[in-house]
């Protein structure tokens, strides 16, 4: 491993996400992007270049006030994967991240998702009080996660356009948690996730594992920068304490960061991380798609 691949395993270990820059070529993006929205135009006749046919059709996209999603975007993006399109991305991807997470070996695994997210009603940017979570049970003794979500920005994206929102180093204070309360035998909880851990788990009635359902509402009744972090107040009190602030509880760091970055980048979470979606006020659709990497013994 390389000095600087040490560096940023360091700093996805203590954070919870890296990001990396101009890992796919500014001429591959733009010709992604583009079959991204062919594909976006024939099924949902949504253009990207004419914003009166973004909410067209009533009944999609769909969502709250803050942003919208295209509802069925799964099977246009397992006809992308299953096309070949995807093939000299996900290589491109591959050899990007496994310098860094040289312990263990990564595959991607078969659905590609699309992130892509239209403007809400809302016009300005807060952090948001509502659906943080983690995607991944905490596991004692385990600190590496299952799976790696692995984010490709089709564009810039911008704090503005509804970027995903981590606390970082949520991770380690869920794990400090699971030491204290996390329950053996979790069968079922480890079966929910057979597709990534397959493998992985010895001996699966006696691992301890803090579930995903399990996991905010303890770190809140502990700790009162959590606690506000779910509780409505104004965007300037919440960019100040969650932003700006941040804080520390057992020696570890806590703020809310946005990952955000340019068209070609590629953004790394540990999905054992609080995350939530925020709100696009921008008027443009982000453009996002994420590919998950199963770790494998």
């Amino acid at each position: 491993m390389t000095s600087t691949s040490f560096s940023q395993l360091k700093a996805f270990q203590k954070t919870g996400f890296l990001k990396l820059s101009n890992v796919i070529d500014v001429k591959k993006i733009t010709h992604l992007r583009g079959q991204f929205w062919h594909e976006v135009n024939n099924k949902f006749d949504i253009s990207l270049s004419n914003p009166s046919t973004w909410f067209r059709n009533s009944s999609n996209p769909v969502g709250g006030s803050g942003a919208k999603r295209l509802n069925g975007m799964g099977p246009m993006m397992r006809d992308l994967k299953a096309s070949g399109k995807f093939d000299a991305i996900e290589e491109m991807m591959q050899s990007a991240i496994d310098p860094i997470f040289s312990d263990y070996t990564l595959r991607p695994l078969d659905l590609w998702y699309s992130l892509l997210s239209f403007p809400g009603s809302e016009t300005k940017w807060n952090v948001p009080y509502k659906s943080w979570h983690n995607d991944e049970p905490i596991v004692v003794g385990d600190s590496n996660p299952w799976s790696l979500f692995v984010f490709l920005l089709l564009d810039d994206v911008s704090v503005d356009m509804g970027a995903t929102v981590v606390v970082s180093g949520s991770h380690r204070r869920a794990e400090q948690l699971a030491e204290r309360i996390a329950s053996p035998d979790q069968e079922a909880a480890i079966k929910a996730f057979d597709s990534v851990n397959s493998g992985l788990i010895d001996d699966p009635k006696n691992t301890r594992l803090l579930t995903t359902d399990n996991l905010l509402e303890p770190l809140t009744q502990e700790d009162p920068w959590m606690k506000a972090l779910v509780t409505e107040s104004t965007p300037e009190q919440r960019i100040k304490q969650f932003v700006q602030e941040g804080g520390t509880f057992n020696g570890i760091e806590q703020k809310v960061v946005s990952l955000t970055g340019s068209a070609g980048d590629i953004i790394i979470l540990n999905p054992r991380c609080l995350h939530s979606t925020s709100a696009n006020v921008s008027r443009l659709p982000r453009q996002v798609i994420r590919l998950d990497f199963r770790r494998s013994v």
